[in-house]
């Protein structure tokens, strides 16, 4: 049972929870509307404990992750033999589900939800390179890869007593760097940015033709655009986007009719469409599933 220990006034919540999946504690921190990271950063989490099932399901979300992991690092799990990922890595945008395998023992890690805008900015501008891959962020950042993960684990360290206040202050050291990052970022493409805002407020539910025409593009020129930063076209980013609040909406009616309706697929099937494509399961297969309370994760 999960159970709030504490909420800082920076807006950080920390819960705790021990049940047939685990037991952790986690801290986490959504932007609030006009912040210096409102529009940049979904939401800031971290997890300190161990999991029942050493494999998670993880799915499309129109974000890129920034991760750090504190102690022995996770691997990929959709094919055997595959290297551990680096302790310090950006996963891309995802365009098809993936399983994340966690080490045994405790687990330790930070992670930035990156909006596509805020990945671009601390990319340079481009995510395209890094659609559904995960790389080293040393690789892209260099010295400031390292600062991260020098800051957090130092804050883990000082509050080793306490655990939620330890939760907090990760969170809190890393939106401090994210926020010094995104300031310094070079200009994005207006147009791709206001494209992605726009679909992301949509919940993926506009037109491609009524942006453009909104921007002066054409549909060619705008997709085109798009893709070369973002690395998927505006349609397949806003598809992403309404999927993945179908998992959100799902987790929370179990009604399967009532999300379609709610985001306005044509029919049930059509919704089938996308979750075939993004999920590799039914909307019902899904619900069926093991879910990690607060996320659309399934526990494997």
């Amino acid at each position: 049972m999960a159970t709030l220990l504490e909420r800082e006034r920076a807006g950080i919540t920390v819960e705790s929870a021990d049940s047939p999946l685990g037991r952790w504690t986690v801290a986490a921190s959504v932007p609030p509307a006009g912040s210096r990271l409102s529009g940049f950063v979904e939401r800031i989490w971290y997890f300190d404990g161990s999991m029942t099932h050493a494999k998670e399901r993880v799915f499309p979300n129109a974000c890129a992750e920034l991760v750090v992991m504190l102690d022995e690092p996770h691997r990929d799990g959709d094919a055997a033999g595959l290297p551990a990922f680096p302790p310090v890595c950006i996963n891309g945008l995802r365009t098809r589900p993936s399983v994340v395998v966690a080490p045994s023992g405790r687990c330790r890690v930070l992670g930035i939800r990156l909006e596509t805008l805020g990945a671009c900015a601390l990319m340079g501008a481009s995510i395209r390179d890094i659609t559904d891959v995960t790389i080293d962020l040393h690789d892209v950042l260099g010295r400031a890869a390292g600062e991260l993960a020098e800051r957090c684990a130092d804050a883990a360290c000082l509050s080793a007593s306490n655990p939620a206040r330890g939760a907090a202050e990760v969170v809190r050291v890393a939106a401090e760097w994210t926020a010094r990052r995104i300031d310094v970022a070079p200009t994005l493409d207006p147009a791709v940015a206001f494209a992605a805002r726009t679909i992301k407020n949509a919940r993926g539910m506009i037109s491609v033709d009524e942006i453009g025409s909104t921007l002066g593009l054409s549909r060619a020129n705008l997709a085109t655009r798009f893709r070369s930063r973002i690395g998927v076209t505006p349609k397949r980013f806003a598809r992403i986007v309404r999927f993945s609040n179908a998992l959100s909406l799902l987790g929370d009616i179990e009604n399967i009719a009532s999300a379609a309706a709610e985001l306005s697929y044509y029919d049930q099937a059509h919704m089938y469409r996308d979750f075939d494509e993004f999920a590799g399961m039914t909307p019902g297969a899904f619900l069926g599933a093991q879910r990690y309370a607060g996320t659309s994760s399934l526990a494997e």
